[in-house]
């Protein structure tokens, strides 16, 4: 026998290539290497062949590291350059040994990917496929597919869609929002100064947002639909107590400025009362002026004591107005299942009723030690007070406006600022708050002090529900018309366009369409740079339509043409659509006379080219458009040119035969 020595060389890779196949035991086998103490990239491997298909003979925990193989694309770690390895507990890997035939040094170099048919259940045993989620690594609920799959087909590890969680469910039950936020409005930071109202208006808007995408689950009294509800009302609440907080104090200081002179009225009246009365009794003026002095002096230890009620008083209501506020919260989740402007101004209508409520209501004690001064003024209240007095209000909130940007949508793009209709909810507030006191008893403890809403009500959620209130209906939408096109911002105004639909899907009720283009009804004037376009679908059906506008230089509405046709939105009926002639975003450089451009319709065009920059574009031909036209430029030399189509109806453009020169 030949001696070992002289045919192994005992250095690595001359002495032959033993590769393996294993799985990787779950995160509790992997030390410090799974809660971040560890070094290097080592994960415990179980190798077939190599060690047993148990764990009484070889525990997890004692099985060998084995070193993981990046590729060079991942980065070593030199100059910040990294990307983590990301293999899973229960993952099938691929590897060899360093160490040859004495294989103690496992090297893994990559992995197979699972199938759907590899079971996801939790670790029972080795080489037992097992789910990759641990307790520190959760299965996501409503963000991912809950799919532990990497096939080459469409079926698994779906992306997600950049759309509400809502919209989402309604292109298919397997898709997922990207980001559950899309659709929540946000105020930006400007110039102008958002009123507390506004603020309110906002961050419950966007909890009704989150109630709406996820109602089917409400009603399903699904775990993680409690869970994240508790949650959401948890994190408005904390938001909108710490909005109110300014509020609350704001209030209680006008309210305290409007009784100085209700106070000092009302001891002068007090003084003439007593004055008159023991004048009238005793004939003596003397004892008269002293008994209505002595009146007057009684009423300084009351009023010192409000005086020094304000800032205890500030910090007694907000200590109890996140659990009213969350009490509202609650009363309304079961009854949401669409987003409408009205139930957000009734919840920020009931969070004001609250705060009246809570700051009347502090103020009850120590109004009543001046009761006696206050006795002239008939049918005097805080709660009247607060309510009739432009000064209160103008702490609350009033209508905003303007035409600058200050809010923005997650996921979509600007949002025409209409501002909060400050009105509307004190309308509503006032009204609702009339109805819970003449029920009395028969109201529950949040609608006595919030008011008797409609959102409080099952019934709202009805189709043909009306009450005092209006028709806040807050059910799913009966019937969704064409989108709109809303046109705000650059210092314009008068604008409007409606859209043009295109790429049609199904047919009857059930038709949707992409929007391809948009037909200017009024250039409007005045305009300074090109306003902002906002697609608005009142039923939030449709997504992903994004479009811009151009104006002339005289400061009118030129054109608006559509980057993204977006789908799913609900259209009016179809119409024949043309291209009328080509926005220039970007001209390019580099054409030359003789390029032309085609877009995927078939349409051709003739460029105007100066310089090596395309000046004009002209249809050649015209056809009838269905979808939404992306130009090609067909060019040797030139690049970089983006050409936009605006699409409009042509039905009456006739070919010209003859010109005829008529002398008067």
């Amino acid at each position: 026998m030949i001696d070992e020595s002289l045919v192994k060389s005992n250095f690595v890779g001359r002495d032959g290539f033993r590769w393996w196949i294993g799985q990787i035991p779950p995160a509790n086998a992997q030390g410090g290497q799974a809660n971040g103490s560890g070094w290097g990239n080592r994960i415990k491997v179980r190798i077939m062949g190599y060690h047993p298909y148990n764990t009484v003979e070889l525990p997890d925990e004692d099985l060998p590291w084995a070193q993981v193989m990046i590729p060079t694309t991942a980065g070593s770690g030199a100059a910040n350059v990294a990307t983590d390895v990301k293999l899973k507990g229960g993952d099938t890997v691929f590897g060899f040994f360093l160490d040859g035939d004495n294989a103690q040094i496992p090297v893994i170099m990559g992995c197979f990917g699972r199938t759907s048919q590899v079971p996801s259940a939790t670790y029972k045993g080795a080489f037992q496929p097992f789910t990759g989620y641990t307790n520190k690594i959760k299965k996501p609920n409503g963000t991912l597919k809950p799919d532990q799959s990497n096939e080459q087909n469409a079926a698994t590890q779906k992306s997600p869609r950049h759309v509400s969680p809502k919209q989402a469910k309604s292109v298919g039950k397997d898709e997922v929002s990207y980001f559950s936020a899309i659709g929540d409005t946000v105020q930006v930071a400007t110039s102008k100064q958002g009123t507390t109202v506004n603020k309110i208006a906002t961050e419950i808007g966007n909890f009704l947002k989150t109630i709406e995408n996820i109602a089917d689950d409400i009603k399903a009294a699904s775990a993680w639909a409690t869970s994240l509800v508790k949650q959401q009302i948890d994190v408005i609440a904390q938001k909108v107590t710490a909005i109110i907080s300014g509020l609350v104090g704001g209030i209680v200081n006008s309210t305290f400025n409007l009784l100085i002179p209700i106070l000092k009225q009302g001891l002068k009246l007090l003084y003439d009362l007593v004055y008159k009365l023991v004048l009238a009794a005793t004939g003596n003026p003397v004892a008269a002026h002293l008994a209505g002095v002595a009146a007057q002096t009684a009423m300084v230890a009351p009023i010192s004591i409000l005086q020094k009620l304000i800032p205890s008083l500030v910090d007694s209501i907000l200590n109890t107005i996140s659990d009213f506020i969350k009490d509202i919260l609650n009363s309304v989740v079961d009854n949401i299942q669409n987003f409408v402007q009205c139930a957000v101004n009734q919840v920020t209508g009931s969070v004001l009723n609250g705060v009246i409520g809570k700051i009347t209501s502090a103020m009850e004690g120590p109004i009543a030690g001046v009761a006696n001064i206050l006795q002239f003024f008939g049918g005097f209240s805080i709660d009247n007070l607060i309510r009739s007095n432009p000064e209160v209000m103008a702490e609350i909130g009033s209508i905003s406006g303007g035409g600058e940007v200050v809010q923005w949508v997650i996921g979509k793009g600007p949002k025409e600022d209409q501002g909060v209709s400050f009105g509307d909810i004190m309308k509503a507030a006032n009204t609702a708050i009339s109805i819970a006191n003449a029920a009395g008893t028969a109201v529950s403890a949040v609608q006595s002090i919030g008011g008797a809403m409609d959102i409080f009500s099952s019934d709202s959620s009805s189709p043909g529900f009306k009450s005092a209130l209006g028709s806040c209906y807050v059910g799913p939408p009966l019937k969704c018309g064409a989108p709109k096109i809303k046109i705000f911002g650059g210092s314009g105004s008068g604008a409007q366009a409606k859209p043009i639909f295109g790429s049609f899907v199904g047919s009857g009720a059930n038709q949707t369409a992409s929007i391809i283009g948009a037909t200017i009804l009024n250039a409007g004037s005045g305009y300074t740079f090109p306003p902002f376009i906002e697609i608005v679908d009142e039923c939030n059906q449709g997504y992903g339509a994004v479009a811009y506008s151009t104006i002339t230089d005289d400061g009118k509405l030129k054109s608006i043409y559509v980057v993204s046709e977006g789908e799913n939105y609900p259209p009016d009926e179809p119409e024949e659509v043309y291209v009328t002639d080509i926005e220039i975003i970007d001209p390019g450089e580099g054409y030359s006379p003789g390029d032309i451009a085609t877009d995927n319709d078939g349409n051709e065009y003739k460029l105007d080219v100066d310089n090596g920059r395309i000046i004009k574009v002209t249809p050649l031909n015209i056809k009838k458009v269905t979808n939404l036209p992306v130009l090609t430029v067909e060019s040797e030399t030139g690049s970089g040119a983006i050409l936009k189509a605006n699409l409009g109806d042509l039905t009456l453009q006739r070919e010209v035969k003859q010109v005829i020169d008529c002398i008067t």
